[in-house]
């Protein structure tokens, strides 16, 4: 989830933290940096927030007003949000993120990925996130996944690299639920947009193909802006190990362009685009006041029920 441990009356003080962290004597490295981060404020916390004029904190003053861990690791997890904003990433943000982890005892899978962006080592920032974030998890949790890493490269992170039989039927079997369900509509959302089946080569894998039911669910597109939102919106809902992590690299993927997914690419500066960033913010506002953890939960066990009620059940507001 995305600050989930952070109250309303905490918020000018986390803001001010991540302003002493981030905000140089001669001010943001970029305009997007302020505005993006009051958004989220506003959407999450429904504090306003001006990042611009607010005093920032000192590492230690920060270490005083937030001693819980968790509460910690929201701080650093914003202020490496606020560091995949820019690119190049000044070596001065560099240091300032790496002070005030340690400083704050905070080692969270977050930094590795910032190392890699800093040092601007995009092959390795790609392995590392496909490797930490919740998508990794999954397929790691595949006996001969690292085989088939060692075999097809980044491809396997996300697509049917060998025909998975039972994967697929499974999938197919989605064609025959009534209209008007989840799985009905999941199908449908492969086949209007030409998507391969998962399973047969070349199709998504069961870790990408899991993401799908959350466009659906959230009614995201599978353009650039829609897979920021998605992330967004599956991110703030769930407590996965590694779903901040999702977030985190789509903002470095498509605003930074500090690394490239594999699906896409890179696409900088996508998200401070006119609209973007209020659509993101709100998706996030939405994952958070989901009832329901979108990331763990295994689909097929619902696809048979009906998505809107599904939707209402969950909370998931337009």
């Amino acid at each position: 989830m995305f600050l989930p441990h952070t109250s309303i009356a905490q918020a000018e003080e986390l803001a001010a933290a991540v302003v002493g962290a981030m905000r140089l004597p001669s001010g943001w490295c970029s305009a997007f940096q302020p505005h993006f981060l009051s958004l989220i404020f506003r959407e999450l916390l429904d504090v306003e927030i001006n990042f611009e004029q607010i005093r920032g904190l000192s590492v230690a003053e920060a270490g005083v007003i937030f001693p819980d861990p968790l509460q910690r690791q929201e701080l650093i997890e914003l202020i490496v949000l606020t560091e995949m904003m820019v690119n190049p990433i000044p070596a001065e943000l560099e240091r300032s993120l790496e002070h005030w982890a340690e400083q704050l005892n905070v080692h969270d899978r977050s930094l590795v990925l910032a190392r890699d962006v800093a040092t601007q080592a995009r092959a390795q920032a790609q392995s590392d996130f496909y490797r930490l974030f919740w998508m990794g998890e999954e397929d790691l949790q595949k006996a001969e996944f690292e085989g088939l890493l060692e075999k097809h490269g980044s491809q396997a992170w996300t697509f049917t690299v060998k025909e998975d039989p039972e994967l697929a039927a499974q999938w197919r079997s989605l064609a025959q639920l009534p209209a008007g369900t989840l799985g009905a509509a999941v199908w449908q959302h492969y086949q209007s947009h030409g998507f391969t089946t998962p399973g047969e080569l070349g199709g998504a894998n069961a870790a990408l193909a899991h993401h799908d039911w959350l466009h659906v669910l959230g009614g995201y597109n599978v353009d650039v802006i829609g897979e920021v939102e998605n992330a967004a919106f599956g991110a703030a809902s769930s407590s996965v190990p590694g779903s901040t992590l999702w977030f985190l690299g789509v903002m470095a993927m498509y605003e930074g362009g500090l690394f490239d997914s594999v699906v896409a690419g890179s696409h900088p500066h996508q998200i401070s685009s006119a609209g973007t960033p209020e659509r993101v913010a709100h998706a996030l506002r939405r994952g958070r006041e989901c009832k329901q953890d979108l990331l763990a939960i295994d689909y097929f066990s619902v696809a048979n029920q009906q998505l809107v009620d599904l939707q209402e059940t969950w909370g998931l507001k337009d």
